[in-house]
């Protein structure tokens, strides 16, 4: 039986990446009771036996302070694990308890390693003296999604509210739109914020789902409640713009009347939301790097993990999330003006459910001065100007 033992600490990752990667029988956990509560014990033990297999997990809660107690109980668990093939894992440990498997490993002969959990790297702490894990325990890489790294912390990604599935959003048409549509916005941003109200407000007059017809006379009082749009021609022009790019189509003027009709309904909802746009190129711009091996856009985020059906779920929305190995990366999207809550929003919602190593990333389509690029800065936020 192999047997893993290691500290217990906040961050999820640094608990499970052992068995991430190692095929494991056992675990045994040793903390302190401020960190190792009842609800994370429990919940690490049931990610262990459903995503890792894991067959037995213990914890045992030692001293804070006193070294020969720490060393006593650790070394009374390895005296009942000494027919088992036993490993230390010191990633992300403690102190105290590491110093006590330090001097254990040395009189039992333990194996010693950690993870760089950013690379993925495993490190041998003790690898000229003993055989180490990687020569005697069957290796494998459980492949992480971003569920799993948003439910390790106890949340849940709800597919409730999702705005479009995996399989528009994978259409090469899809992108080539996408992309030509960003080089009509990247001159003017908040014309596109205008012009997207514009299309709310026709909501209206839309006959089905994706065909309009509105009067001209009803549609210049609709632009004449949006500043940054001009008349009624500049609104023909980006519509006959838009026609050309693939993204509507039927374009047909009269002097009474404007009918036009969206290709899709996905592309209907990119046009009717300001900040989809944004959102898709940046999702497109990560995912074709091929450096992330699980990319989504609009990602509804569930605090407890419970969905009661009744519209009470705390939910927060991450407009792009991305996970590369064990990090994942919180992207909040911007095509206008940013306001503190925003930088607030992203920081709050990545850092509890990325963890210690969360990548957390502000895209703009304006650049971002002053007062809130030093905010950004002190968050630890990187802000890019999509291009």
């Amino acid at each position: 039986m192999n047997v893993n033992i290691e500290f217990f600490v906040l961050d999820p990752i640094e608990n499970l990446i052992t068995c991430l990667n190692f095929k494991m029988d056992k675990v045994i956990y040793f903390g302190h009771s401020d960190v190792m509560t009842s609800y994370r014990q429990k919940h690490t033990a049931r990610i262990l036996r459903e995503v890792c297999g894991v067959k037995a997990v213990e914890f045992h809660v030692v001293s804070q302070r006193n070294l020969q107690s720490v060393v006593e109980h650790m070394e009374e668990i390895l005296k009942r694990e000494e027919a088992h093939d036993c490993y230390f894992d010191l990633t992300g440990g403690e102190e105290l308890i590491a110093v006590a498997m330090g001097i254990l490993s040395r009189d039992y002969k333990t194996p010693m390693h950690l993870f760089d959990v950013e690379s993925g790297k495993l490190h041998m702490l003790n690898k000229w003296e003993l055989p180490g894990i990687e020569e005697s325990v069957e290796s494998r890489k459980i492949e992480l999604t971003l569920d799993d790294i948003v439910g390790f912390r106890g949340g849940k990604i709800s597919y409730r509210h999702q705005k479009m599935s995996k399989s528009n959003l994978d259409t090469e048409g899809f992108e080539t739109i996408v992309n030509e549509m960003w080089e009509i916005l990247k001159p003017a941003p908040d014309k596109w914020n205008g012009l997207a109200k514009v299309f709310q407000d026709c909501i209206s007059f839309e006959s089905d789902l994706v065909n309009v017809s509105i009067p001209q006379k009803k549609l210049k009082s609709i632009l004449a409640r949006h500043s940054q749009m001009g008349d009624v021609t500049e609104f023909i022009t980006y519509l006959q713009r838009l026609e050309m790019v693939g993204a509507i189509k039927r374009l047909h003027v009269t002097p009474e009347t404007i009918r036009y009709s969206y290709i899709s309904e996905p592309m209907r909802e990119c046009l009717l939301d300001a900040g989809c746009l944004l959102e898709l190129r940046t999702y497109y711009n990560r995912k074709n790097t091929g450096r992330y091996s699980d990319c989504r856009v609009g990602v509804h985020i569930d605090w407890d993990g419970v969905f009661d059906g009744h519209n009470l779920d705390v939910e927060n929305e991450i407009d792009v999330m991305l996970l590369r190995g064990n990090v994942a990366t919180f992207i909040s999207c911007k095509n206008g003006r940013v306001d503190q809550m925003a930088l607030y929003e992203l920081n709050t919602v990545a850092d509890r459910f990325g963890g210690d190593y969360v990548q957390k990333e502000l895209s703009v389509s304006q650049p971002l001065m002053g007062a809130y690029l030093r905010r950004a800065e002190e968050m630890n936020i990187t802000v890019t100007k999509e291009e």
